[in-house]
This record gives structure tokens, C-alpha cells and sequence, in this order.
């Protein structure tokens, strides 16, 4: 699924600027109905390459679903609700998971024989954009600096701000129009070579970086054994985890709410710092289930192993012996419910908000797809290194996210600039780009539309560097 996933984010940049914002997510569906029809006839053929390259495909449609959705949002949203707006798919995504979660119970989807049908459900919300998405009117800030159509635009705003008083608007996004005409197209080798958009765009991929590695996966790999020895049945341990599912996708759904009010920067750091003040009592707590619980006896329920040596216990009734130390399971729970609610209310929502309004237009789908490639390679070493560290250091490996958490939440408190209520162009004013520096950072890139437009004086670029 990684590799899918980096695939796809090499085609943001060609697929929203040839096809526009909705033409780009139209098309992703194509991927992820391809990926549906190979898991479901996975069974059916015995035949585990169909599931890999069902989640090649998947991936794909992944890569391209995280950004161009919130890319969509981020320009199709009035300013004083950019970012609620912005945040919904983010939400979305976690009633996806929670509905997820609830059909792969076994009695539901998650059987030996039904697992497939699981799988294929990707083709049902597939089916429902491709339906409604063709009803719905592209980006107006696509078609006016993209396209240059001004017609097209002003109906496009009317329809989504349902009235027609938007010369505001309109004289906003002409504004920034003129700006991305002094301007070369930006590709995403040009972003890298940008220093005056270096700043944005540490902030929008450092964001996506700290998502992926602030601990949730570790989060959720510990939940189910943190459930057990709570004393809660392995056979209804399941609902638990559905029920810290619940949790994050409430908590999602209600920044929603709030992230207009608040601002980006509370939401950001402060759950940060919860995050890293969490991580450090869950190390203490789940060392002291691991030195204090017995391990020979189901849950650790039946006594404490304190020096390696389980308590007597009356195997043949199985009375079970009171553990002293049952609160610390307790205890942990609770970190867990307070660290998903700080996760699902800051950098659980924010990834597609900075990623989309940090940049003007020229720059936005560049950026987003290397938030996208951040992703992809942050998911593929978690997945690859986790289970190492996991066995190494047991509970300890939650300092490592401790500290990455730590770190972030400085960094983003002393760089990060609030953007509640600016519009794009004066974002780029919070940051101090000064028109002049950035034509000269941008412009003698070697990957500009302007370049290969240019006879005898452009370079010469092959398909892939134009991709780029």
C-alpha cells in the first residue's frame, strides 16, 4: 500500500493541474474500484498477489484521496470557515475507520469466509463520489488562476456561497491572481529549491511527519493488550478498541466545530504537549504492568509476578486471586482515551488544513503532494521499524514518540504563525515572501511550464522531469 501510496503522489501535481480538483478526484475512484474488484475475487482465485496488488491500487487512490480533498476544501471555502471546512475530511476519514472497525468484527464482515467482501467495501463509497461528484462545480480559484476562465468561476462561487454578492471574493482571488502571473508555475522540484517557501513548507510536511510519528499506530497496537489486563474479556476486547475508535472520530468531528474559533496554533501545540506528557506516564505505567502482572496466567489476572514468581493459585476451582495492582491497567486506559482525544482534536485534523492554505495556488498542489510522499515514506519506516523497537524495548518505546512529540510541539511553537481568518496572499505575508525573492528563488528552476513553452531558449526535459 506504501508503494501505491508514493505513486500517487507523484500524480497530484499532472492529474489537478490537467484535470482540475474535481477531475482529479473522479479519476481516483477508477483506482480504488480496480483495487475493490481484486480483493473481492481474491478468495475466489486463492490468490494472495491479487490482494497485494489490490492495495497497490488502493494505495494509490489514498495518496491521491488525502490531498486533493482537502486541497478541493481548502479552495472551494470562504475564509472565516476555511478551516472547519478543511478539517471535515479529516473527520470523514475517522467515521471511515470507526465504520471500518465495526464491520471486520467476526460476526459482521471479519470471518474467514466473509474477509473479502470486507476488503471489496472500498468500492461502496467509491461508487457514491462517482455519482455525486460530477454534480458538484469545480474549484473557482482553479478555474479562475488555473484556467483563466472569470465566467466559469463567478458561477462556480455562486453556487457554493448559494448568493450573488461575491464580488469580494472574486476581487480576492483576482488578487492573487496577479500575483501567480509574476510567477512561473512551481513543480515540486522548484518548491524544494524555493528559499522563500522553505518555511511553509517545512511547516506543512513537518506536520504531516509528526502525524505519522507521534505514536498513534503505537497507540493502537498496545490498546487491545492494555484492555486484557484491565480485566476486560478477550472476546469483548474488540468492542473496546471500537469504542476507543468512537473516541477519535467524535473528538475529529468536533474540531470540526472549533477550529475556526480557536485558531491553528492552540489546537497544534497544546495537544502536543499533552501528547508528550501522556506518552510519559503511559511508559510508567506500562512498565509496572509488565514487571507486576503475571504472564503464565490469562490476563495477568491472577496474581502479580514479583520476581518472576507467580503467586499460588488454585488451579483446579481457578478462584482468581485479586491483583493488587489491577488500578495501573486502569490508569493506562485512561492515558490512552486522553492521548487519542489530544491526537484526534491537533495533529489528527491539521495535516490537509496547513498543507492547503500555507500556499497560493501555483504552489499548493506541489506542496500537497510532498505531504503526500512525507506520508507514504513515515508510513512504511513505522510499519518496518515499529515491531522491532516493540520487541527491544517494550513499554519503552514510548519514549522514542515522547520525545518526537516534544520536539515537534517546540518547533511548531516557535515557527508556526496563526493563519485563522487570512486569506492565501496574506498568509505569505505572515511568512515575510517577498515577491521579488521568490520569482528569483522559483524562477531559474529548470522545471517551469514557462521554460518548456519558450522555443529555442527553455530546456529540453523528459516526461518524467516534466511530471515533476
Amino acid at each position: 500500500m506504501c508503494l501505491g501510496g508514493l505513486v500517487g503522489s507523484f500524480l497530484i501535481v499532472p492529474l489537478t493541474e490537467r484535470f482540475g480538483r474535481k477531475g482529479a478526484l473522479l479519476i481516483s475512484n477508477v483506482f480504488s474500484l480496480t483495487g475493490a474488484i481484486f480483493f473481492g475475487f481474491s478468495k475466489m482465485a486463492n490468490s494472495y498477489q491479487m490482494v497485494i496488488i489490490g492495495r497497490i491500487f488502493v494505495g494509490i487512490q489514498h495518496a491521491l484521496s488525502i490531498t486533493v480533498v482537502p486541497m478541493y476544501l481548502t479552495e472551494v471555502s470562504p475564509t472565516s470557515l476555511r478551516g472547519g471546512i478543511a478539517v471535515m475530511h479529516q473527520a470523514m476519514l475517522t467515521v471511515g475507520i470507526l465504520l471500518a472497525q465495526i464491520l471486520g468484527l467476526e460476526q459482521i464482515l471479519g470471518s474467514d469466509t466473509l474477509w473479502p467482501v470486507l476488503l471489496a467495501f472500498y468500492a461502496v463509497p467509491s461508487g457514491i463520489q462517482l455519482v455525486i461528484m460530477p454534480f458538484l462545480p469545480e474549484s473557482p480559484r482553479y478555474l479562475l488562476i488555473n484556467k483563466q476562465d472569470e465566467e466559469a468561476s463567478r458561477t462556480a462561487l455562486k453556487r457554493l456561497r448559494g448568493t450573488s454578492e461575491i464580488d469580494g471574493a472574486m476581487q480576492e482571488m483576482r488578487l492573487e491572481h496577479e500575483n501567480e502571473m509574476k510567477e512561473p508555475k512551481i513543480t515540486i522540484i522548484a518548491l524544494l529549491k524555493s528559499r522563500s517557501l522553505r518555511p511553509q513548507l517545512i511547516i506543512a510536511v513537518g506536520v504531516m511527519m509528526a502525524n505519522q510519528l507521534s505514536g498513534i499506530n503505537a497507540i493502537f497496537a498496545y490498546v487491545t493488550s492494555i484492555y486484557e489486563n484491565a480485566g476486560v474479556p478477550e472476546d469483548t476486547s474488540a468492542y473496546a478498541t471500537i469504542g476507543t475508535g468512537a473516541v477519535n472520530c467524535v473528538v475529529c468531528l468536533g474540531s470540526v466545530l472549533i477550529i475556526d474559533r480557536v485558531g491553528r496554533r492552540p489546537l497544534l501545540i497544546w495537544p502536543l504537549l499533552v501528547m508528550t506528557i501522556t506518552f510519559a506516564l503511559l511508559t510508567i505505567t506500562q512498565a509496572l504492568t509488565e514487571n507486576l502482572f503475571c504472564d503464565c496466567c490469562p490476563n495477568g489476572r491472577f496474581g502479580s509476578a514479583g520476581g518472576d514468581v507467580c503467586p499460588p493459585v488454585n488451579l483446579m476451582d481457578l478462584e482468581p486471586y485479586i491483583n493488587p495492582y489491577q488500578w495501573i491497567s486502569y490508569l493506562s486506559i485512561a492515558f490512552i482515551i486522553i492521548f487519542i482525544f489530544a491526537f484526534a482534536i491537533g495533529l489528527g485534523s491539521m495535516p490537509g488544513v496547513f498543507g492547503g492554505e500555507l500556499f497560493r495556488q501555483g504552489a499548493r498542489p506541489a506542496a500537497m503532494a510532498l505531504q503526500s510522499i512525507a506520508h507514504w515514506t513515515c508510513n512504511f519506516i513505522i510499519g518496518l521499524v515499529f515491531p522491532i523497537l516493540q520487541e527491544a524495548m517494550g513499554a519503552y518505546v514510548f519514549l522514542i514518540f515522547m520525545v518526537f512529540c516534544g520536539v515537534s510541539g517546540l518547533y511548531f511553537f516557535f515557527r508556526l504563525p496563526e493563519t485563522k481568518n487570512k486569506t492565501f496572499d496574506e498568509i505569505q505575508t505572515l511568512f515575510g515572501v517577498d515577491q521579488e525573492e521568490e520569482e528569483e528563488g522559483v524562477g531559474n528552476t529548470a522545471f517551469t511550464k514557462e521554460e518548456e513553452g519558450e522555443g529555442g531558449t527553455g530546456v529540453n526535459h523528459t516526461q518524467l522531469e516534466s511530471a515533476l
